[in-house]
């Protein structure tokens, strides 16, 4: 079944970091990637969602599931969500058509636009939340304190956790937006399947 929840998030710490809201497809992952090696807010969302990636199979291969795969295509797809709640100052599963960055009504539409329409994996959860867990002493830092506070949130409620854990899930990405705000968007979309075109190459983890 696919579950989707999400969960408000408290108001904590404020970095002042300005992000320019776009949406972006497949062609532009290479460009955004570069991007992210530079841009110091883009670095710290790119680092946060690679160390939630490794807390969530920890967690998954602890509870004697398998691992899953990054898939970067999941990953635009939550990051052209982010934008979409942030630039509408909404939290929400279903974007609206009319709306700024709109790319699609709900996860499958919005994974059909950024692959172009040439993806094969389907959607099997999303999670969603905001807060504003982004103080540091460093971008490494930061990005830490996101991924753990992120997972701890999602975790520690019921549908998010049943979708962490869904053992139809095969890959997942989860995307950060810090807007200028200081206000942290976070998206996270499980896929049931591997589209290898949008998987890097990895290695097997056995379950614990």
């Amino acid at each position: 079944m696919k579950t989707v929840s999400f969960l408000f998030g408290l108001w904590l710490v404020i970095l002042n970091n300005n992000v320019q809201a776009q949406i972006c497809r497949a062609s532009n992952i290479s460009k955004l990637l570069e991007v992210a090696e530079k841009d110091k807010t883009q670095k710290i969302e790119r680092l946060a969602a690679k160390k939630f990636h490794k807390l969530l199979n920890e967690y998954r291969v602890k509870n004697k599931l398998e691992a899953i795969a990054w898939d970067e295509a999941a990953w635009l797809t939550a990051r052209n969500h982010n934008y979409w709640m942030s630039v509408n100052g909404t939290l929400s599963h279903d974007e609206k058509k009319g709306t700024r960055c709109y790319s699609g009504t709900d996860p499958g539409d919005r994974y059909t636009y950024a692959t172009l329409g040439k993806g094969s994996a389907h959607w099997s959860g999303e999670n969603i939340l905001y807060h504003y867990e982004v103080d540091g002493k460093n971008n490494n830092d930061i990005a830490t304190k996101i991924a753990a506070y992120s997972f701890r949130v999602w975790k520690n409620s019921p549908g998010h956790n049943q979708n962490m854990l869904g053992d139809s899930h095969k890959a997942h990405a989860v995307a950060f937006c810090i807007n200028k705000e200081g206000k942290v968007y976070g998206t996270d979309l499980f896929v049931s399947g591997i589209d290898e075109q949008f998987v890097p190459a990895r290695k097997k983890t056995k379950k614990g």
